[in-house]
């Protein structure tokens, strides 16, 4: 086989691009329009910027899925080995020059929107080969599967100052407050779902493979997710809080921060459901809820912006 439909195969098996591409406009539209709600910008004339800023934010998702992949390649030799890059579909070198060749990439486009992006995107990219070399204390923090989460985590807060940069065409310094408590609600977000497609019944535990449930058990597992909800819930109420409404008024946000609270809820419930009853049924729906929350979450926010902006 050639190396495009090699490659192919690599990203159908481990960024199927039409959930991924989905996840991430839902992601970033969000994340924009409450850049929008936090400090107005143009929308109709910049068009193709913020296109361009989209297709920025989807490479460097792509990077850390591949980061992730080589990262754990020695581990997936022994535990994952249907996965693409163990089963010999690439090689390890021709994995690193597609890393190379995307990081090199998202820097051209970046340098295209101007400076405050790039230097944006220069500490996200920074962010990102840290999580890569695992924060060099990668022997140490990768039995502490939470704290290990946690950590790489907050790759989502640093994304969406990111976004902030791309919309309204500022230096990570010039954030607003009520912005930043979006961006660090993003870290929770994506907590939620980290925690929540780790979590199994008995039955579907793997051996030699950690999971939030075999360390925490059903009910510790979906506390800890549960605990991650509230904060998100909570860095979205802060951030409509501190909105400086001069031009539109607080009753437009109220709908985003309602239906968050549903969808919210439906999480919870799913949680409380498996942890009554860890069976294999309800923790494959449980972990179904917890995906749907992470694209249904952001989908909710941007329908508002288009309804009520």
């Amino acid at each position: 086989m050639n190396l495009i439909p090699r490659w192919s195969v690599f990203i159908k098996e481990r960024f199927e691009p039409v959930s991924h591409t989905l996840m991430i406009f839902s992601f970033a539209s969000a994340n924009a329009a409450m850049a929008y709600a936090a400090s107005p910008y143009e929308i109709k004339s910049r068009a193709a910027y913020l296109i361009a800023g989209f297709l920025l934010v989807w490479l460097v998702f792509f990077h850390m899925r591949l980061f992730d992949d080589i990262k754990d390649y020695e581990t997936d030799r022994l535990v994952n080995k249907e996965r693409p890059l163990p089963r010999g579909v690439l090689s390890p070198d021709e994995f690193g020059a597609g890393i190379l060749i995307c990081v090199a990439s998202e820097i051209i486009l970046a340098s295209s929107l101007g400076f405050k992006v790039f230097s944006t995107y220069a500490l996200a990219l920074m962010f990102t080969l840290l999580m890569r070399q695992e924060f060099f204390i990668g022997d140490w923090m990768r039995p502490k599967m939470e704290l290990y989460a946690a950590t790489h985590t907050f790759s989502a807060s640093m994304l969406g100052l990111l976004i902030y940069s791309i919309t309204n065409g500022s230096q990570i310094n010039e954030v607003p407050l009520s912005y930043l408590y979006v961006a660090l609600g993003n870290w929770f977000v994506f907590n939620v779902f980290e925690f929540g497609r780790k979590t199994f019944a008995k039955g579907e535990e793997r051996k030699g493979v950690d999971s939030y449930s075999l360390r925490l058990g059903p009910f510790g597992a979906f506390l800890l997710l549960a605990v991650n909800i509230f904060m998100a819930f909570s860095m979205l109420y802060f951030s409509i809080q501190n909105i400086p409404f001069k031009i539109l008024g607080p009753e437009r946000l109220l709908p985003a921060l309602f239906s968050g609270a549903i969808i919210s809820f439906i999480v919870i419930a799913a949680g409380v459901t498996y942890s009554l009853k860890p069976s294999d049924f309800y923790a494959k729906f449980y972990r179904g809820i917890v995906s749907f929350y992470l694209v249904a979450y952001h989908l909710s926010i941007t329908i508002n912006a288009i309804v009520h902006f």
